[in-house]
């Protein structure tokens, strides 16, 4: 293996700071968190070997200082510095694994040592976050994946022809912090490799996010992978209807209740542009952040919310959160809860996804938000791959890819509420099919748990429902009076 001598030779003499130490100077000594040298070629060295300045080192005699690899010029030839440092890491490095990110960039590398001792590093990163998956590309390409344990195990299957993935140095530490995502939509199967409990949790992981798997029974060297996919495809989970009826287990308790919003689900709040929507939703998660009913519409308890907001400045947030009439105590909570981003421009396309989730990690335990709020859809839509919106396979490719994975990398159980302007359509269609008049309808609401339409009639506002999984809501008349929301009536 050829190691680049910018960045990552330095990173893996740092690794091994006290083997490399003790071949380049055997008559040292280690002493508190250093390394002295008496004679090198007549000059007294010291070495750091712990803290953030680990492999700086510095002569008593001449003054001089260095890193770790121009430490190896002290001792070696240097026109033949490269080559004696790729000779000796290549003595402890039996392998070296890429992982690649959805541009086919690589994001960090996997060491394998003789003693079978990994480690990763990240050239670009920090690595902090939400590890990726081996194989990105390949993944991609693929609708049939084998998740296993080890990037050697899976190396062996992808020249074999097979998709095959892992997490990273195949340890179980990195399974929870696995970002699991990309396997949304995919026929995946667990390699059992004789490790039940690496299996359980990644089963769990990928139950999680209601990504479908099979686990092949027993542990068998020349298993049929090809088979075995075959066979699943024909394996469409399925349940008598004794099951249903005897199962007695509480439902999943509604984020926001009646059947508003569900755990995982979706709920979209549509409406002409200028009609309200967005005085209406930072109003509306105010009260859910504090724990409160607004509308009729019931928390199931003061709920954490990140609010992706790309139209008002900081300012006119200020100014509108200010004018909300909350006591000490609800103030608190929504003090707390509420996370809010002034107008921002950011497309949600496969880096913006990471920037929101890093942008969250900032000011919340990311599994812990109960909503992600998105105003508005339009904005933030990845124009660049998926084209327009008006179409209903780019806008189900959009939420399945971008949305969805925002999710996943966040907490999976939590609710999605997108605002979403709706298009120029006769006032007779709006009124008849007022949810078929968005750009992509059919995708959205093939997708979407639950709609809101608002809607505008002189001075007076309305609120049109639509739920998947609850009775249906009467349509609510609504006004903004001293810069509160208040329902006025049921309407039809």
């Amino acid at each position: 293996m050829e190691f680049c001598i910018t960045g990552e030779m330095e990173f893996l003499l740092l690794h091994n700071i006290k083997a490399c130490l003790f071949y380049l100077l055997p008559n040292g000594k280690f002493y508190k968190k250093k390394f002295y040298i008496g004679n090198v070629n007549g000059d007294q060295i010291v070495v750091e070997v712990a803290g953030g300045k680990t492999g700086s080192w510095y002569s008593l005699n001449t003054k001089t200082s260095g890193n770790i690899v121009t430490l190896w010029t002290l001792v070696a030839d240097k026109n033949k510095l490269t080559e004696v440092i790729n000779e000796w890491l290549n003595k402890r490095i039996i392998a070296r694994y890429s992982y690649f990110d959805e541009n086919n960039q690589v994001i960090a590398y996997v060491y394998l040592y003789r003693n079978n001792y990994r480690h990763a590093w990240y050239p670009k990163t920090s690595g902090k976050g939400l590890k990726s998956l081996y194989n990105i590309p390949g993944i991609i390409r693929s609708n049939e994946i084998v998740i296993v344990k080890g990037e050697k195990r899976a190396e062996v299957l992808i020249e074999q022809g097979i998709t095959a993935t892992t997490v990273m140095l195949g340890i179980y530490e990195s399974i929870s912090e696995t970002d699991w995502s990309i396997l949304i939509g995919k026929q995946v199967i667990i390699w059992p490799d004789k490790d039940e409990k690496y299996v359980e949790k990644i089963s769990a992981e990928l139950a999680d996010l209601g990504i479908l798997h099979s686990i092949p029974k027993g542990y068998e060297e020349e298993i049929d992978i090809k088979r075995l996919f075959a066979s699943n495809q024909k394996n469409i989970q399925a349940f008598p209807a004794r099951q249903y009826l005897k199962d007695k287990s509480p439902l999943p308790k509604d984020i926001i209740a009646p059947r508003i919003l569900t755990p995982g689900g979706m709920l979209l709040l549509g409406g002409a542009p200028k009609v309200g929507k967005t005085d209406l939703l930072l109003s509306w998660l105010a009260y859910m952040s504090a724990g409160l009913p607004f509308l009729g519409m019931v928390p199931a308890k003061p709920l954490k919310i990140f609010y992706l907001q790309t139209d008002i400045e900081y300012h006119y947030i200020k100014e509108r959160l200010q004018q909300l009439n909350f006591d000490e105590k609800s103030l608190e909570l929504v003090s707390e809860n509420l996370i809010i981003t002034p107008k921002t421009k950011l497309l949600l396309d496969s880096e913006g996804v990471g920037k929101i989730v890093n942008i969250m990690e900032e000011t919340l335990n990311v599994k812990e938000v109960d909503i992600i709020a998105i105003d508005t859809l339009r904005s933030i839509f990845d124009f660049n791959k998926y084209k327009e919106e008006n179409s209903n396979s780019a806008m189900f490719c959009f939420l399945k890819n971008r949305v969805e994975k925002l999710r996943a990398m966040t907490n999976p159980r939590c609710g999605i509420i997108l605002t979403h302007n709706t298009k120029k359509v006769s006032k007779k269609l709006l009124s008849e099919e007022p949810f078929q008049s968005f750009s992509g309808a059919s995708a959205l609401r093939s997708l979407y748990t639950s709609g809101i339409m608002m809607m505008k009639n002189n001075e007076q506002h309305k609120l049109i429902f639509e739920l998947r999984n609850g009775e249906s809501i009467p349509a609510m008349q609504i006004s903004k009076v001293n810069s509160q929301w208040r329902s006025v009536g049921v309407t039809s």
